[in-house]
């Protein structure tokens, strides 16, 4: 199993594991909505994906993406989606996808890496916190929805 950076021509295959984490999370099924936000990713430089391949089979990724911080003047990484497909899970997918993450946020000289997941996911935040995140409980996050 090797982690790596996506490319482009990776599209299709990454296009159908993406549309199977956004089914995970509610979102009904839309191959082509999935390929196209994907594929606007790249086109723009949004975004930065590594996938997770076993067997020219892609099992997993992790969706990075650039923001800045204002009060430090320096970058730093949202991770928006980290998912690996059910048939590949506690082999240690998810952590390897993560630490390549962190090696490119830490070769790219990021302040750091954040992220949000669910209250009830204990299970991601059992990993997070043993690879070293820690929990914000001075900051609450709110949105604005605008749809």
């Amino acid at each position: 199993m090797i982690v790596r950076r996506a490319r482009e021509e990776d599209l299709n295959q990454l296009a159908v594991l993406f549309d199977e984490y956004r089914q995970f999370y509610g979102a009904s099924s839309n191959l082509d909505l999935s390929y196209h936000f994907l594929k606007q990713r790249f086109t723009n430089k949004e975004s930065v994906i590594f996938i997770h391949v076993k067997d020219h089979v892609f099992t997993g990724f992790v969706l990075l993406y650039l923001s800045f911080s204002s009060v430090a003047c320096s970058t730093y990484y949202i991770l928006d989606d980290v998912y690996v497909t059910p048939a590949y899970r506690r082999q240690g997918s998810a952590k390897q996808l993560i630490d390549t993450a962190i090696l490119f946020a830490r070769q790219e000289n990021a302040l750091r890496i954040s992220l949000e997941t669910q209250k009830s996911n204990y299970q991601s935040h059992q990993l997070y916190e043993t690879m070293g995140f820690v929990k914000d409980d001075e900051f609450q996050t709110y949105h604005c929805f605008l749809k």
